[in-house]
């Protein structure tokens, strides 16, 4: 990912021809595309950015542990490696479903950042408290479906703190970001596991906390909005 990321950089023949298109117009626009460097000064762009970094981490520390602490819990290694295919079926069932929500007039993209990631903030603590195969498969398959949201509505949130304008560079951005988190998430738990405690619960506890710091960072970014909305409201147009 975070290859990937460092290679979605703007099509400079592209843009080279649009300005150019731009000049010849009687009216030309005032924005001018913000570099990469420009956008993290962009306080909503860097809290999104700050954001998902917890929120990848504790997706894959989910994700990496959740097959031992199902064997710890007593199911067998085929029943615990199955609980992965159910979190990714009912991941891609709420990628759709959440893609579906963005689209509609009366919800935002950033809202329903922060209810999912205070709802995955719940499941993933509970987690661990699933001793049966049943309660164990409910609870990640509404994990799996509750963390769909954050990759699938990134895309149109940039899109409304940002513009269309800015979206290659700052999913690049956004991407690289991610990347480093999944890197870093799995590892540091196993180190916290290794060195505290070799309970496979703890770091389920881990991503819960790390999922809480995501929605608080996430709700940083509403109240920004909100603020700056009042301010605007208080000029008068000319």
């Amino acid at each position: 990912c975070s290859l990937f990321g460092l290679v979605m950089v703007p099509n400079k023949k592209k843009i080279s021809k649009e300005n150019s298109n731009n000049n010849n117009e009687p009216n030309p626009p005032t924005r001018q595309a913000k570099s990469g460097v420009s956008l993290l000064c962009s306080i909503p762009f860097l809290l999104m950015t700050l954001g998902n970094i917890p929120f990848a981490m504790s997706v894959y520390i989910s994700y990496t542990y959740l097959p031992s602490m199902a064997v710890q819990s007593g199911l067998s290694f085929s029943d615990a490696s199955f609980l992965i295919s159910v979190v990714g079926i009912s991941n891609s069932v709420g990628r759709l479903v959440s893609g579906w929500l963005a689209d509609l007039k009366w919800t935002s993209a950033l809202g329903i950042t922060i209810i999912t990631t205070v709802a995955a903030c719940l499941f993933c603590s509970l987690l661990p408290s699933g001793h049966h195969y049943w309660s164990l498969l409910v609870l990640t398959a509404v994990f799996g479906f509750i963390i769909s949201s954050g990759p699938t509505v990134s895309t149109p949130l940039l899109v409304d703190l940002l513009g269309i304008q800015h979206l290659n560079t700052a999913f690049g951005i956004l991407t690289f970001a991610r990347g480093l988190a999944a890197l870093v998430g799995p590892s540091a738990a196993g180190f916290i596991l290794d060195t505290f405690a070799a309970d496979f619960s703890l770091p389920f506890y881990i991503a819960s906390a790390l999922f809480g710091v995501s929605a608080f960072l996430h709700f940083l970014i509403w109240c920004v909005n909100r603020k700056a909305s009042i301010h605007r409201d208080g000029y008068t147009a000319l």
